[in-house]
């Protein structure tokens, strides 16, 4: 079959420009402001050398998969996952993936905007008055938070694709700029995170953590392989991609280190925007490092939405209704799961679309490794010698699948 034509999606102009929207969803998605009271838990300074490994091993090929579908596609990944398989004469239950993926999508817009209104109104009540936090323990001012970041979001994504790429790389400077302070006030802390033995569960967890960074499986990354330029070397762009996650990575642990302590008993999202901002005070280096966080966590919204997006248009559906229809109904659901939840549950909803989202990258693993044409993979590739696609190609069919399983495995026996 014809490789089908992208009639109905733009492209980025430049593959700088998709490379910071993807580093700016990465860090917004807050799965990485957890690695470093993970890894207090797990060997400290090993626990991040192993997630380093991590993101070569297992990282790296996974995002060589979402990249090289994406292109070969050239479609979102419902639709394109359709097309796929049909090129490759494989069963329709494959297309489950891609619908998991769009269920994942729609819960992480909602966990964003929990994160995003509860972030907002807890270090306002820290920082700015009384009279905010006594709002804030009214429950009133997050639908306050969520609804700004939520309406922030469905501006960007209405601007014009130039504005749009212009915005992102300076947010991506700004970020970076804010993190780097807080980094460079926070390093003289590096040694309260201590040096042990990893372990079993310090593996499974720094294999948790590469194998859905930079939001793997949720379709932004599959969308960004079909909207780069064809030029453009999925190679290099992958490594550059996981490059950048492992600086950014390093930022956030370095500007948390001194803090770690003082929330190391406490779980994932409720850690983040409780413990640690009551550990760090009112402090710039605090307000900065939440400031690149609350930048980063509005734009995570915004390209969140993009498959979503895409989808509709496939439909036939113009970008001002489709936008207003996929932000309105996550606001809907954000304030559902919140008076369900609260923190609690957005913690919840997160750790249930991690554990979604590692059965999507098995499947998008073994259907790229193991049913997907060798001819189909290995042109959209375009790896430099038959070596590196030969390493991929042992990575997607046997080293993720196995590692997959490894860190599924232990949430059972856990």
């Amino acid at each position: 079959m014809a490789q089908p034509q992208s009639i109905v999606h733009g492209t980025w102009s430049r593959p700088l420009a998709a490379l910071a929207a993807l580093s700016l969803f990465g860090l917004g998605l807050a799965q990485v402001w957890e690695l470093p009271l993970v890894a207090a838990r797990h060997g400290g300074l090993a626990f991040f050398g192993a997630y380093l490994v991590c993101l070569l091993v297992l990282a790296l090929p996974l995002r060589l998969v979402e990249l090289m579908l994406g292109r070969r596609s050239r479609r979102s990944p419902i639709e394109g996952l359709a097309v796929l398989t049909r090129e490759a004469d494989a069963k329709r239950g494959w297309r489950v993936a891609a619908w998991a993926s769009g269920l994942a999508d729609v819960l992480v817009l909602a966990g964003l905007a929990l994160l995003a209104g509860w972030g907002a109104s807890f270090v306002g009540h820290a920082w700015l008055s009384e009279s905010v936090h006594t709002a804030t323990a009214a429950g009133l001012t997050w639908p306050m938070g969520t609804g700004s970041a939520f309406l922030l979001a469905a501006g960007l994504a209405l601007l014009a694709p130039a504005r749009r790429e212009l915005a992102t790389a300076l947010a991506l400077a700004v970020v970076v700029l804010c993190l780097g302070v807080a980094a460079l006030a926070g390093a003289a802390g590096v040694g309260s995170y201590g040096s042990g033995a990893l372990g079993a569960d310090g593996w499974r967890e720094a294999m948790r953590f590469a194998l859905i960074s930079g939001g793997g499986g949720l379709g932004v990354v599959w969308l960004s392989g079909m909207q780069l330029p064809r030029e453009a070397s999925l190679g290099r762009f992958a490594l550059a991609l996981v490059l950048v996650q492992a600086v950014l990575a390093g930022l956030v642990w370095l500007a948390l280190a001194p803090y770690v302590p003082a929330a190391a008993d406490a779980a994932g999202s409720s850690a983040v925007l409780e413990r640690l901002p009551a550990a760090m005070g009112a402090g710039w280096a605090p307000a900065l490092l939440f400031l690149g966080l609350g930048i980063a966590a509005v734009f995570a919204l915004a390209f969140a939405a993009e498959p979503l997006l895409c989808r509709l248009k496939e439909k036939g559906l113009e970008r001002l209704p489709a936008v207003t229809l996929v932000f309105m109904s996550g606001a809907a659901l954000a304030e559902v799961l919140w008076f369900v939840g609260q923190v609690d549950g957005a913690h919840l909803l997160l750790t249930g679309v991690r554990e979604l989202l590692l059965v999507v990258l098995l499947v998008l693993a073994v259907f790229a490794g193991w049913i997907m044409k060798i001819s189909h993979a290995r042109k959209e590739l375009g790896l430099p010698a038959e070596g590196v696609y030969n390493l991929w190609r042992v990575a997607v069919r046997i080293v993720v699948p196995l590692a997959v399983l490894f860190v599924l495995a232990g949430h059972v026996t856990g």
